[in-house]
């Protein structure tokens, strides 16, 4: 037992030293996704159940709350993120928006305005879901 213990202790901390990329893209992408089921007891006869409930607002279905996918462009001078999203989440709390943008989740990008500081005019609004 003593010997296995040990050999396991040797192989954990050995490092292995493989080929690095070092050339790195500066876009990035990534994707989120979160469904549900839920079942209202008041078995609502169009399957939305109550008007405040932004989230998980459909009855006896399998639904799709929020599922986006994002690009993101990272370099040492600018950064930019695009996000499109969709399901029951983004029907509810963007019904009011115009059908471009209800689908719009994040969308900003930021330029480095000085060479020796961290400072940046970022997270301009490309798109807001405020602006009429």
């Amino acid at each position: 037992m003593k010997k296995l213990i040990t050999a396991s202790l040797i192989l954990l901390s050995i490092n292995s030293f493989a080929q690095t990329d070092t050339t790195k893209s500066p876009f990035t992408f990534s994707g989120y996704l979160e469904t549900y089921y839920a079942y209202d007891f008041g078995n609502p006869d169009n399957h939305n159940r109550p008007a405040f409930m932004y989230s998980h607002n459909r009855h006896n279905e399998f639904n799709l709350n929020l599922g986006f996918v994002k690009a993101s462009y990272n370099t040492d001078n600018v950064r930019a993120n695009l996000a499109l999203a969709t399901g029951t989440y983004m029907n509810a709390n963007y019904a009011a928006e115009p059908s471009v943008l209800k689908n719009i989740y994040e969308a900003n990008a930021g330029i480095k305005i000085s060479k020796n500081k961290d400072l940046w005019i970022c997270n301009l609004p490309l798109l807001s879901n405020t602006q009429k």
